[in-house]
């Protein structure tokens, strides 16, 4: 058996697992698809130009020459492919002129590769003769092919400098030029003889792996900029788990706090935005901080109104006595906060635990984390039942409680919410700050109340807003 040789055969590798490493983590984009494919077939076509003794294997001579030549095309169609998928990714679509000069360029390449292989099947030892100096490719073979490549790489080039017009992606557009630079490179390695193809192809790959590295480094900066978006633990879950795992909706037991400021609409009626915004961010921050010490999720930012999960993401034993204890250290914090900033305003917190199917949907181009069920429901008619100071929970939480948390729960006949067919029992929870609770080893493998919680028994059982799914 003939092996290529060695310099070739390392070079060759080198670049399929380049575009195999493209390839594999970014597969679902036809851009990379395309770059991927380009990169492979150069790599394979190299691989071929190192065997000797072609012309020794008789009636297979053929039929390796026309695999290289098409090796050849395709590496030349799926370069030019990426570039015009490249441009789709601009913020304007690209005129109908640079799309022509993309697919003029690919007809083009490929009247020169069935041109090469009608004359390698026409005259096939004409065109296996090779030129006994750096290009494989004798002056006669030139004269005749030469003219239409060119002209298929020129009108590509014509199309990529008007992409310069169209806001395409930055990314893209660093490795777009990084090809570039590259391509001329690359192309000589399909067409210079053998002893020459590592160096032109060593050059070309660092080019474009420069380019690459630019690439990654824009990619995870977006990345470091778009997580200022989610909540501290949705982060972490993707980084742990993997986005599959995020994206998957489940059941869980779980406790929900909403809390909103009283007074808010008059307050921003009388002041300007920038004070009122400002009056906001320091909320939010501490509402943020005070979630974080008690293993909360701040789910979501409504004006004054705030929606914290515990319990979810990341499944948390204990949530419901957590959740009692983030109102307590949430009240003091923002109460010490309005009393400095806007006095004039309050805080009402409230709370719920039930079953909620949390995970992550689809809609309108994004994905959302969502928790939907009762307590979220219940927890937000409870907070606008809640006076200034107030913190209200429904049963299912006071019941979590233990009798050395020192919370006082007083029991309140049910009332009738908005949304629920028969009146809730409420009870109202006061006492000192929660950042003292003792709470164990956080246990995220379950979601449930430690089994060796003691509840805080009150005047009846428990009662909560029917789950039809348990």
């Amino acid at each position: 058996m003939i092996w290529p040789e060695p310099a070739l055969l390392v070079v060759a590798l080198m670049m399929a697992g380049t575009g195999g490493v493209f390839f594999w983590p970014d597969r679902d984009k036809p851009a990379t698809r395309a770059l991927s494919l380009c990169m492979i077939a150069i790599a394979l076509r190299v691989m071929l130009s190192g065997y000797d003794g072609v012309n020794e294997l008789d009636n297979g001579a053929w039929l390796f020459e026309s695999l290289s030549l098409l090796l050849e095309g395709l590496a030349i169609l799926a370069g030019i492919e990426w570039g015009r998928r490249v441009a789709m990714t601009g913020t304007y679509p690209p005129s109908r002129a640079s799309l022509r000069l993309f697919r003029g360029g690919q007809v083009l390449c490929l009247m020169f590769t069935f041109m090469r292989l009608a004359y390698d099947l026409w005259a096939p030892e004409l065109a296996r003769e090779q030129d006994a100096g750096l290009s494989r490719v004798t002056p006669l073979q030139w004269v005749l092919f030469a003219p239409i490549l060119v002209l298929g790489i020129s009108l590509t080039g014509v199309a990529i400098g008007r992409l310069r017009a169209v806001r395409i992606d930055e990314a893209e557009a660093v490795r777009l030029q990084a090809l570039s630079l590259a391509g001329p490179f690359l192309l000589a390695a399909l067409f210079l003889n053998a002893q020459l193809v590592p160096l032109t192809l060593t050059l070309g790959l660092l080019i474009f792996l420069w380019g690459s590295v630019r690439y990654l480094i824009l990619q995870g900066r977006r990345g470091q900029f778009m997580r200022q978006f989610l909540s501290p633990e949705v982060a972490r879950l993707v980084q742990a788990e993997g986005i599959e795992r995020t994206l998957q909706r489940e059941r869980r037991v779980l406790s929900v706090l909403v809390c909103d400021l009283r007074g808010f609409t008059s307050y921003a009626r009388t002041r300007s935005s920038n004070e009122v915004t400002a009056v906001l961010e320091q909320y939010y921050d501490v509402v943020g901080k005070a979630a974080s010490r008690h293993a909360g999720t701040v789910k979501d930012h409504a004006g004054d109104g705030v929606l914290i999960l515990v319990g979810a993401p990341l499944p948390v034993a204990d949530h419901a006595r957590r959740a009692v204890a983030l109102a307590l250290d949430l009240k003091q914090a923002g109460q010490r906060l309005l009393l400095g900033v806007a006095p004039e305003l309050g805080l009402g917190i409230g709370i719920a635990t039930g079953h909620a199917t949390v995970g992550a949907i689809h809609g309108a181009g994004r994905l959302e984390y969502v928790a939907v069920g009762n307590p979220v429901n219940l927890a937000a008619r409870l907070c606008d039942r809640a006076a200034d100071g107030e913190i209200l929970s429904d049963r299912r939480t006071a019941e979590a409680l233990r009798s050395e948390d020192g919370v006082q729960v007083e029991e309140r006949a049910p009332e009738p919410l908005k949304g629920f067919p028969e009146p809730i029992p409420v009870c109202a929870l006061s006492g000192t700050g929660g950042r003292s609770w003792d709470f164990g080893e956080t246990d995220t493998r379950r979601s449930g109340r430690p089994r060796s919680a003691k509840r805080t028994r009150l005047n009846a059982p428990p009662v909560f807003p029917a789950d039809p799914h348990g």
